[in-house]
C-alpha cells in the first residue's frame, strides 16, 4: 500500500529581495546555511507571517527536511501540492524537479529518481509578483503569496491509481455508478480494480495501458440534492490476487444535470440557483482554506438560504467535501478574467500559444480536482473579457470543447459583462450576466457622495427582456451588488449604507422576477474581502464592501434582506 508523508507543518522561510541576482539557486542546496531563516507554518501565506510582509509581492523561498523510512526498489514517489500562489519552482535534494504557474490548482511532480531512504531536502521558490501574474490578468482580490494548501509525498511500492473518475446517476430504484480511471507503474496484465458501493462489489481487469472502466447498478440509493445531500461511501481498490496496492475512497452523490425548456434540471426537477458569489478571504488565515473558517461560512450560507455559490477560482478538496455534505451546489471557474484588447486588435493574448496553454492547463487541473464532487455543477470558462475581439471566440471554444471532453456531466457557463455575450450563446450551456447598474454608474456619476439617490434599474430590466427575446439559453444573474460600509445605517438610503445595499437587493429581485429564462442569481458577494483593484478614497480603504456579511462575518442588513428573498422563493413567491 502507499505511504503518504505529510509535509505540512514548520518550514524554513526567507524573502529573496534580489532574485534577479540569484540565478544560481543556492537556497535550493541542502547544505545551505538557513539559521537566519524564519520558521513558518505551511499551509500559509507570508502576508500573515509578520507585519513587514503584509503587502509584500515578490520572491520567497520555503525549505525543509523530511524522512523516508523505507523505499522499496522500483517505487514511485509523487510530490503533491494543493496550491501555490502564483509561480513556483521545486527542488528536491538540490535538483530542480519542476515548476508550476497558477495559484489555485493542485499539481503533482514525479520525484522518484531523486529521493532516497533516510533524510531528504525540499526547497520551493515562490513568486507572486503582479507583473509576473498572467491569469488572472486583473487582481480583483488580494494577492496573497505562499504555499497555501496541503503538501504531501506519496510513495507507491507497486502499481497505483493515478486518476479516478466516479459518476453517479440516479435511476428508478437506485442508481448507476460509472468508474473510469488510469493506473501508473503497470508492469503486469493481471491487475484488477475492485469497486465497492452500498453493498455492491464489481471488478475489472486493468488494460496494459493502465486504463479501466467499471459500471455498477447500485440499488436503494437516493439522489443527491441541496435538500437531501445523500452521499454513499465508495472504495476503489487496485490489486493483484489478495494483494492490495492502492485504494481511494469517495463519498458519491447520485445526481443528474440537464437543461430543459431553458431551465436547469436537477434529477429531473426544475431548480433555481439561490446563489451568491463567494470570494474566500479570511482575516485569520488569508487564502488558506481552513475548516475553522469555511465551516463557519457554510453555516452562514445555509442560514442565508443559499443553495449555490460561485467561486472565482478553483477550490480545495476539503472545501468541496464540505459542500458535498451541506448540499451547496458549486460553480468553479478558471481565472480567465478581464482580458480586454481592442475590438479590432490582432495578435492578442487570446491568440498567444503560451496563454492558450496556460488557460487549458488551469482548466484541466480544475476539472481533475472538482470532478468527483457532486456539489460541483458548473464550470466557468471565463469572466468579463472582450468578446467582441474576433480572437476571443476560438480561445473560448477550445476551452469549452476540452471541458466537455474531460467531463460531460457538468454544465458550462461564462460571466458576460453587462450582457455583452458575443458568441457565448453558441459555446456554453448557460449565459451569465454581470452588471452593477444602480451602483457604479451612480457613485461615479455622483462623485462618490453619501447623498441619497433613487435606485434605477431600468437598464437591467431592458437587458433581461432583450436576452429573453434573443436567446433560448437559460440565464444566470452572476454579479450585482452595492458596497456597504459596515455599521453605516441610513433611513434615507444614502449611498454606501447598509440600508441602500439591502434595498438594492430587494429592487434587483423585483426586476429579475420578470425574466422567464432566469434560472439563478448570484449577488456579489458573501463576505467583504481585501481588494487591491479599488481606488483608495474615503469609503474604499483596500476592502471590497459588497459582502452581505463583514470581513469578520458579522451579518449586515443585506444578509437579512437576501434571506427573506430566498425564503420567499422557497414558498413559491417571486422569481
Amino acid at each position: 500500500m502507499r505511504n503518504i508523508i505529510d509535509l505540512n507543518g514548520l518550514w524554513d522561510f526567507v524573502v529573496d529581495l534580489d532574485p534577479k541576482y540569484h540565478t544560481t539557486p543556492n537556497y535550493a542546496k541542502p547544505d545551505w546555511n538557513r539559521r537566519h531563516w524564519q520558521k513558518v507554518s505551511v499551509p500559509g501565506v507570508w502576508n500573515l507571517y509578520a507585519e513587514k510582509y503584509s503587502i509584500y509581492e515578490g520572491v520567497c523561498w520555503f525549505a525543509r527536511e523530511f524522512t523516508i523510512p523505507t523505499l522499496p526498489d522500483g517505487s514511485t514517489a509523487l510530490l503533491r501540492f494543493g496550491a501555490v500562489n502564483y509561480r513556483c519552482e521545486v527542488f528536491v535534494n538540490g535538483e530542480r524537479v519542476g515548476e508550476h504557474e497558477g495559484g489555485y490548482t493542485e499539481f503533482v511532480i514525479d520525484v522518484s529518481p531523486l529521493v532516497h531512504e533516510g533524510d531528504n531536502y525540499i526547497a520551493v521558490k515562490v513568486d507572486n509578483r503582479a507583473t509576473s501574474t498572467r491569469l488572472p490578468g486583473v487582481l480583483g482580490y488580494f494577492n496573497y503569496g505562499g504555499i497555501h494548501r496541503d503538501v504531501t509525498l506519496e510513495i507507491y511500492p507497486a502499481a497505483y491509481l493515478a486518476d479516478v473518475f466516479v459518476k453517479g446517476h440516479p435511476k428508478a430504484g437506485g442508481g448507476v455508478l460509472q468508474v473510469t480511471g488510469k493506473c501508473g507503474a503497470v508492469r503486469t496484465d493481471t491487475l484488477e480494480v475492485v469497486v465497492s458501493c452500498n453493498g455492491v462489489r464489481e471488478k475489472a481487469t486493468v488494460a496494459l495501458d493502465g486504463t479501466f472502466a467499471i459500471e455498477l447498478d447500485v440499488p436503494d440509493v437516493q439522489p443527491w440534492s441541496p435538500e437531501n445531500p445523500n452521499l454513499y461511501h465508495t472504495v476503489v481498490a487496485l490489486g493483484c490476487g489478495e494483494d492490495i496496492f492502492d485504494e481511494w475512497g469517495f463519498d458519491v452523490g447520485f445526481r443528474a444535470l440537464a437543461i430543459c425548456d431553458s431551465k436547469i434540471q436537477l434529477n429531473g426537477q426544475g431548480t433555481f440557483l439561490k446563489g451568491i458569489c463567494y470570494i474566500y478571504d479570511s482575516p485569520a488565515f488569508g487564502l488558506v482554506l481552513r475548516p475553522e473558517q469555511f465551516e463557519r461560512d457554510i453555516i452562514l450560507l445555509k442560514e442565508l438560504g443559499v443553495n449555490a455559490i460561485r467561486s472565482h477560482f478553483p477550490l480545495s478538496h476539503s472545501f468541496l467535501n464540505a459542500c458535498d455534505r451541506a448540499g451547496i451546489m458549486v460553480w468553479v471557474e478558471i481565472p480567465v478574467y478581464c482580458i480586454f484588447p481592442g475590438d479590432d486588435e490582432r495578435g492578442t493574448v487570446f491568440a498567444d500559444a503560451e496563454w492558450q496553454r496556460l488557460a487549458m492547463t488551469m482548466l484541466e487541473e480544475m476539472i481533475t480536482q472538482a470532478k468527483n464532487h457532486p456539489s460541483v455543477i458548473l464550470y466557468g470558462i471565463g469572466n468579463e473579457c472582450n468578446l467582441k475581439n474576433p480572437e476571443a471566440e476560438p480561445f473560448f471554444r477550445n476551452l469549452a470543447a476540452r471541458a466537455r471532453e474531460l467531463d460531460p456531466t457538468r454544465l458550462l457557463s461564462y460571466a458576460c459583462a453587462y450582457g455583452n455575450t458575443g458568441p457565448m450563446a453558441d459555446i456554453v450551456d448557460i449565459l451569465g450576466i454581470n452588471e452593477y447598474w444602480g451602483w457604479y454608474d451612480v457613485i461615479f456619476d455622483n462623485d462618490r457622495s453619501l447623498s441619497s439617490k433613487e435606485i434605477d434599474l431600468k437598464k437591467l430590466d431592458d437587458l433581461l427582456q432583450k436576452h429573453t427575446a434573443k436567446h433560448r439559453k437559460p440565464l444566470l444573474l452572476t454579479e450585482f451588488g452595492a458596497d456597504a460600509i459596515p455599521g453605516y445605517l441610513s433611513q434615507k438610503l444614502a449611498l454606501w449604507s447598509e440600508d441602500y445595499q439591502a434595498e438594492f437587493l430587494r429592487k434587483t429581485y423585483a426586476v429579475a422576477q420578470r425574466c422567464p429564462r432566469l434560472c439563478g442569481t448570484f449577488p456579489f458577494g458573501f463576505a467583504d474581502y481585501r481588494d487591491p483593484s479599488k481606488e483608495i478614497n474615503e469609503y474604499w480603504d483596500g476592502m471590497n464592501y459588497k459582502g452581505v456579511v463583514t470581513y469578520n462575518r458579522k451579518r449586515k442588513r443585506a444578509f437579512f434582506a437576501l434571506k427573506s428573498i430566498y425564503g420567499g422563493l422557497d414558498k413559491g413567491e417571486g422569481v
